[in-house]
């Protein structure tokens, strides 16, 4: 709800600037705001973030990067499948990120590899982890909250079968810091993932793929 909230304000406030018809100061204005809305979702978990940091060891990585190739494998499975069976293409969400990947590289790449991971991370993980207590009731709360977030933009009721490909990324993201204690696990995985996605349709829109 604070997310929202922010978001809206934000939107209202410096609407003129948001925008804007010169790019650079849109952009720049929705990578400020991006910023803000990091910032203040932060202080809540202030506490629990530096406990992070303190507790973090190497072989959180190496379970972050487990969870999260089970997640990715999952994902491209199911989104094949997907396509396959409906004859349709790629989420609403996934092709408004491409076209905004394409026309504003600089902000695309700020906001989808920095920024909307460690705010997802605290939304979607940090904030529901000492909610439930059974770790698979967790996961899959986490998976679903944060598939259905991803196609809030959906045009068809079809589109729902993808809350299995970002759903299983969340439920995989959320067994990392389940089993790692440590929010920093996912929030590594989760911007590996997308810079990741962003560096290949770079390459192949470069390669004319």
């Amino acid at each position: 709800f604070a997310y929202v909230f922010l978001e809206v304000l934000l939107g209202a406030t410096f609407k003129i600037c948001l925008n804007s018809s010169n790019p650079w100061i849109s952009n720049i204005s929705l990578i400020l705001s991006n910023v803000f809305v990091l910032l203040v979702i932060s202080l809540a978990f202030i506490p629990t973030l530096v406990e992070s940091v303190k507790k973090f060891k190497k072989d959180n990585i190496k379970n972050a990067y487990h969870n999260w190739f089970i997640g990715l494998l999952i994902m491209y499975v199911s989104n094949v499948l997907i396509i396959f069976l409906t004859h349709g293409g790629i989420a609403t969400n996934e092709a408004t990120n491409r076209e905004m990947l394409f026309e504003s590289p600089f902000y695309a790449i700020i906001v989808m590899v920095l920024v909307a991971p460690l705010l997802e991370e605290l939304i979607f993980r940090l904030s529901l982890k000492d909610i439930f207590k059974n770790k698979w009731v967790y996961c899959t709360i986490s998976g679903l909250s944060f598939g259905l977030m991803h196609l809030i933009t959906a045009t068809s009721p079809i589109e729902l079968l993808y809350v299995i490909s970002y759903g299983a990324l969340g439920f995989f993201f959320a067994k990392s810091v389940w089993e790692t204690d440590n929010i920093l696990s996912s929030m590594i995985a989760h911007m590996t993932h997308n810079a990741l996605i962003i560096t290949i349709l770079l390459l192949g829109k470069g390669v004319g793929l």
